[in-house]
């Protein structure tokens, strides 16, 4: 004698809700890494692997920040004082050294915003205001690509507030 087969009523419920996590799961699988993230860049490149596992300061690439207007992009060849000896075969440290030997400029997508009505220096803040850069620029040693930043006068009006700084508009920020 075989078994009854199961009653449909019963089981359908349990089938869709299976079938709604396998969804949810395939759907998590290919949307995650793209949720939080800033934009792709033309060399993936890690402020996680970088600046957290690593330890690199942030002065070693970003050379420009204690005396210039911009912190700047490292030059390609700063990569290369590593990537010479460290992983050199990957395909994408390859990637990076046809812009080194063709001496083409990396295409870099902006991520930091301050308009351009506003003299923002680095060096005061980091020399006189003893401000780390996780302040302004988020905690980027967690961060594989770094999420853009539009930042707004509130944001630096609060920071002086709290260390005292000079707030007056013309002589401060604004040119």
């Amino acid at each position: 004698m075989s078994s009854p087969l199961p009653n449909p009523i019963r089981t359908w419920p349990w089938l869709a809700v299976a079938l709604l996590l396998v969804a949810a799961m395939l759907g998590g699988y290919y949307c995650y890494p793209q949720l939080g993230l800033g934009p792709q860049q033309p060399i993936p490149f890690s402020h996680r692997v970088h600046a957290g596992v690593k330890r690199i300061n942030c002065r070693f690439c970003h050379s420009f920040v204690g005396r210039s207007k911009h912190a700047g992009l490292p030059e390609v060849q700063k990569c290369f004082f590593c990537h010479n000896y460290i992983i050199p075969d990957h395909p994408e440290i390859q990637k990076e050294k046809q812009y080194l030997v063709s001496d083409t400029p990396v295409g870099w997508k902006q991520i930091y915003f301050v308009p351009d009505y506003v003299k923002f220096q680095h060096r005061p803040h980091i020399e006189f205001g003893k401000i780390d850069c996780d302040v302004c620029h988020g905690p980027v040693e967690t961060m594989d690509r770094l999420v853009p930043v539009n930042f707004q006068m509130g944001f630096c009006i609060n920071c002086h507030k709290e260390k005292n700084a000079p707030t007056d508009c013309w002589l401060a920020c604004h040119h």
